[in-house]
């Protein structure tokens, strides 16, 4: 159990002590058979609580968990939990609790939550709750590692050294902790030290990989993990640089039933259905207002990149001026002049995004998955970037995991970190618990910079990168004369 899930099972059951000591020392008495009732609309306070706390972020521990910002995000979480259960009362008036002691048991839950939190970050990286990890190697990925357990609360573990020769520039930063040895001397190294599990982080395994040390070391129960494994489970994303196929083709998840996908693909359907149907009064006055105030189409339409490869035409609301005719795409122009007042209005709140919907009834889309990409750019990444051609073997979304977790991409190292979040969420894409960006408080669609392109270039070539539907007037080329894709109407 991590630390996040000890936390809202703690958080949990100290709200519904709070609430039930509230009620039995404040509250009026109670017939024996109004107790479940009771208990109902305590259980309906705990939920809105731990919901609130949950959006807040305060489980989500790749945000800072210093203490001024925990309680800034807590006295939000209450205060939200406060206007909903407020709404609830009024809507539904016999879920209230005798005597209103809500608001009050919401005070006391501010004090318990950080009297928790505190306790539990003190003792997180302490012994005996902390598991002593030694990691077997020392290089970029092992460094990654060691920085991410000496400086995330959530993870419950302490290094207590690696093996190994450093690669590379180490500073003392950076190091993954004392060096306790050669590869060779892992038993040793368990013997003195004793870890509770072994990161196995070495650059090249080829003749160098002590399997007899490491298959005794199992056989007396330290656990033994490759460390994409450690990354992905520290991370919530692939580490694309450091798989091989062969982690892909064994491994657990990339588990696709036809059941998931129909069920998918229904939610998909019903929902854009709803969202079209709400939104055509909407997208009625947005179009007329586009053609009122510049000439030009009302979409821009644009061939993107699909399941299996399949070129498919995505739909957007326009929201620049047409380009001048004869004016040359290789010139690089600040497209922040092109953009329309309204046009900057529909960008700022991801309104130009919901014509999608539309792709999403033909089939093109679903509603989650990989943003989909511009053909010409699709084979420039496939020649980089390893694996980036599975991102196509579901269907595209509307938002993703990556546009939630990684932003926008202007650069091949970019478009990398945005794979290795898009593998991830193809791997644990199921019923039961899939990465979920819906459920996300920060869910957007991509975009792109609305102004001079701050394209960077690929490496070795001196070129900028086009990316995810970023338009503007440049026709780069990468090193080896592949050109990535522009468009005429720059970002729309």
């Amino acid at each position: 159990m991590t630390i996040a899930q000890r936390l809202a099972w703690l958080e949990t059951l100290s709200t519904l002590g709070i609430l039930a000591v509230a009620v039995a020392v404040l509250g009026p008495a109670h017939q024996p058979e109004a107790l479940w009732g009771l208990a109902a609309r305590l259980v309906i306070v705990a939920g809105v609580c731990l919901a609130c706390l949950h959006f807040c972020d305060l489980y989500n521990f790749e945000t800072p968990h210093d203490f001024p910002s925990v309680f800034t995000r807590v006295c939000r979480a209450l205060g939200w939990s406060a206007v909903l259960l407020a709404a609830t009362y009024l809507v539904f008036p016999a879920t209230i609790i005798p005597g209103n002691l809500a608001s009050h048991a919401l005070l006391a839950l501010l004090v318990a939550v950080l009297a928790i939190r505190a306790a539990v970050y003190a003792l997180a990286k302490r012994a005996p709750f902390t598991e002593r990890v030694l990691i077997m190697g020392a290089g970029s990925l092992a460094q990654e590692l060691a920085q991410q357990i000496r400086t995330r609360a959530d993870l419950a573990l302490r290094v207590v050294g690696f093996l190994g020769e450093p690669v590379g520039a180490v500073t003392p930063a950076t190091r993954p902790g004392p060096r306790l040895g050669a590869y060779a001397d892992v038993a040793d190294a368990v013997r003195r030290h004793r870890p509770d599990r072994i990161i196995v982080a070495m650059p090249d395994r080829r003749g160098q990989l002590p399997v007899s040390d490491l298959l005794a070391c199992r056989f007396r129960g330290v656990l033994i993990e490759d460390c994409t494994e450690a990354f992905e489970r520290f991370n919530r994303r692939l580490a694309v640089e450091s798989l091989n196929p062969s982690t892909l083709i064994f491994g657990d998840g990339f588990r696709v039933t036809r059941g998931r996908l129909a069920v998918k693909r229904v939610l998909s359907v019903v929902i854009a259905l709803a969202a079209l149907a709400l939104s055509a009064p909407f997208m009625a006055v947005v179009a007329v207002l586009i053609k009122l105030e510049s000439p030009g189409p009302v979409f821009f339409v644009q061939e993107r990149v699909g399941l299996h490869g399949r070129i498919f035409r995505l739909v957007k609301f326009r929201t620049m001026r047409e380009r001048p005719a004869g004016e040359a795409d290789t010139v690089l122009r600040d497209n922040a002049s092109r953009v329309t007042r309204l046009g900057a209005v529909l960008r700022r709140y991801r309104l130009d995004e919901i014509p999608q919907f539309i792709n999403i009834l033909r089939g093109d889309m679903s509603l989650v998955g990989p943003r989909p990409e511009m053909a010409e750019n699709v084979a420039t990444f496939s020649a980089l970037i390893p694996f980036y051609a599975l991102r196509h073997e579901v269907r595209p979304g509307l938002t993703g995991w990556a546009q939630v977790k990684a932003g926008y991409s202007m650069s091949i190292e970019e478009v990398t970190r945005k794979l290795c979040y898009d593998l991830y969420y193809i791997k644990h894409m199921s019923l039961a618990r899939p990465p979920d960006p819906l459920r996300h408080r920060e869910v957007r669609p991509e975009r792109e910079a609305p102004g001079v392109m701050d394209a960077k270039p690929l490496p070795g070539s001196g070129t900028p990168v086009v990316t995810g539907g970023a338009k503007g007037a440049v026709t780069p080329r990468c090193g080896s004369g592949t050109p990535l894709a522009t468009s005429r109407e720059g970002r729309v």
